[in-house]
């Protein structure tokens, strides 16, 4: 998230205090659950590229205009349209250049860098045309220059030329009771395509589930966004008839397996665990509903495009599974005995979880699934920031972690497990050589052949164990529309409108 950072830094430079008039329409406030939420909320809202996402979350001209693709999918050519910075400098191809160029470079951090590899060049033959050429057709490229890391700033102020501008809270006068806290926004009027923003102003205030939930049900809040595991439930149960959005994200709850420990550094005993977990009915228990489809190798299947490998065990009943995973881990037993080794310790591992009550649910029933099998779990609880240290720094024997990807891609899943991207002895040489190759296919087909090819070898493997594709859910009012569920869970502020009617349009 450093690249969103600088933008929530910028609120007095931008705007000073104000207060709505009499007949202005009044800021929409907007829940965030959590920090993050918040922060990508706001860096959207302030935020314009080349491309942009509509509210179903297809790609749409922003600052580009249009564009063409040549050279059978290898070069995208983008027309610009006019437009300029907040102090009224021209916008221009070489800022487009410089926001891609930095993002290359790893300013906008490691996972957009590692995206943009197959970038070869970005060019601006005119002030108005930006051309990048790539080693294999990327079209998904087009979603991530949507992405607010890829935005283009102004190179004063790293300013953002969004439809929104950061404002600084008002002062209430004597005897008014304080401004809601949250990050203000305000409509930006000269940004490029302000006739379509219909919002004149937000609040984005980060809460917890519980509170996002018990506001949103007293009225004090129309639009609660950034729901996971955590509440579902509860907003399923308390929250009015039509006003719970649920969509499928681009994304998988994996559990980590440490290469290194004992136990684990065995094959045997790494697919015996993959074996006797049964995503069924995870899928069904956490989010009572079999919309949150079982992950069976690394990624989810809603990439585009791409089908995740089936391991070959993928359509054995569970019991037959079971029974596969018992005679696992004997061999692995044996096999110390047969070469004079050492006997393996007693098959008990530490899982290491956040403080979320559902992630504790979760690993709660993978628990009775091994314990099936004589594998004992213990968790580890952290808070969300250990918990990340942990994993940095291999400190876990297992590790439950969430992955997405921000465009129709599978290299998010696939990418920490190559040999020098982590530090929990995950390392096959013929899985790195795949996605190497896979930056110069000739074709999308091939290139994510190749990575399919990748992903198998290190789902056989037991580099990570997938678990569940998990729901993401929203609090929508009836007053609220040009929202809509998307795989990418992309809520723009730009596209909402605000009716008196009661009426909810999805």
């Amino acid at each position: 998230m450093r690249a969103i950072q600088p933008f929530l830094a910028l609120a007095a430079l931008l705007l000073a205090a104000c207060r709505p008039g009499a007949g202005e329409q009044p800021p929409l406030v907007v829940d965030a659950i959590g920090p993050r939420a918040q922060r990508a909320i706001v860096a959207d809202a302030v935020s314009a590229g080349l491309t942009a996402l509509d509210p179903a979350g297809r790609v749409v001209p922003a600052l580009a205009q249009s564009w063409r693709v040549f050279d059978e999918g290898r070069s995208i050519v983008f027309r610009l349209r006019p437009a300029h910075f907040p102090d009224g400098t021209p916008i221009g191809a070489t800022h487009a250049v410089a926001a891609i160029e930095a993002a290359r470079k790893g300013k906008a951090g490691p996972q957009v860098a590692e995206l943009l590899a197959g970038v070869t060049q970005v060019n601006a033959p005119l002030e108005t045309v930006v051309e990048i050429q790539l080693s294999t057709p990327q079209p998904e490229l087009l979603e991530l220059l949507a992405t607010p890391q890829l935005a283009i700033r102004s190179p004063r102020h790293n300013a953002g030329i969004g439809p929104f501008l950061l404002q600084a809270a008002p002062v209430p006068d004597a005897g008014e009771p304080p401004a809601p806290l949250g990050t203000r926004l305000l409509r930006n009027k000269d940004y490029f395509a302000a006739d379509t923003v219909e919002m004149e102003g937000a609040i984005v205030a980060s809460h917890s589930v519980e509170e996002s939930i018990r506001r949103f049900n007293r009225g004090e809040t129309l639009l609660v966004l950034g729901g996971g595991l955590d509440g579902l439930g509860t907003a399923r149960v308390t929250a009015k008839r039509d006003t719970l959005m649920l969509e499928r994200p681009r994304a998988g709850l994996l559990l980590l397996v440490n290469h290194r420990r004992p136990g684990l550094s065995e094959r045997n005993v790494r697919r015996a665990l993959q074996l006797a977990i049964n995503r069924d009915s995870l899928a069904q228990g956490l989010f009572g509903t079999q919309a949150a489809s079982p992950v069976a190798a690394l990624s989810p299947g809603n990439i585009a495009g791409y089908t995740p490998p089936r391991p070959d065990w993928v359509d054995l009943p569970f019991a037959s599974r079971q029974l596969e995973a018992d005679r696992l881990l004997a061999e692995a037993r044996q096999a110390p005995a047969a070469t004079g080794d050492e006997a393996p310790p007693g098959l008990t591992f530490t899982v290491a979880v956040t403080s979320s009550p559902a992630e504790a649910r979760l690993l709660t029933a993978v628990a009775a699934d091994l314990a099936a099998i004589g594998v004992e779990l213990n968790l580890a609880r952290r808070s969300p920031e250990a918990h990340l240290k942990a994993i940095r720094e291999g400190d876990f024997d297992l590790a439950l972690v969430r992955r997405d990807t921000p465009i129709d891609s599978p290299l998010p899943f696939l990418l920490p497990n190559l040999c020098n991207r982590n530090r929990h002895g995950v390392c096959l040489p013929e899985a790195d050589e795949l996605v190497a190759e896979s930056w110069n296919a000739a074709t999308r087909a091939e290139r994510l052949s190749k990575l399919a090819a990748a992903e198998r070898l290190w789902a056989e493997d037991g580099a990570v164990i997938g678990l569940v594709q998990p729901l993401g859910w929203s609090l929508v009012s009836p007053r609220i529309s040009g929202i809509a569920p998307n795989p990418g869970g992309s809520h723009s502020l730009r596209h909402l409108s605000l009716s008196p009617e009661r009426t909810f349009i999805r």
